[in-house]
């Protein structure tokens, strides 16, 4: 199930890894038309544990996509990690 957040909101999200990357992951909101809205470096919590915060479009309810990126290199090969997920934006709220 999608989640979803009100138009306006601010909202943390979360990444978490097994192994610590390379540098801190960059978060990055992208909406319809897979149009880029908002992207940012990570926060660290931890050597594996990052969080961005990000507010919700005040005006523009739909369906967004939300994208952690990071990399992590092994024997001098570098693995991409990357966690995609949809979200809801609504205004229930005048």
């Amino acid at each position: 199930m999608r989640s979803q957040f009100e138009a306006g909101d601010s909202i943390q999200f979360t990444f978490t890894s097994s192994v610590a990357p390379d540098a801190a992951p960059s978060f990055a909101v992208v909406g319809s038309g897979e149009s880029l809205i908002s992207s940012a470096t990570a926060l660290t919590s931890g050597s594996t544990a990052f969080y961005s915060l990000y507010t919700m479009p005040g005006s523009a309810d739909g369906v967004y996509m939300g994208e952690w990126a990071a990399v992590k290199t092994v024997g001098g090969t570098p693995y991409q990690f990357r966690k995609r997920f949809l979200f809801n934006v609504v205004r229930t709220r005048s």
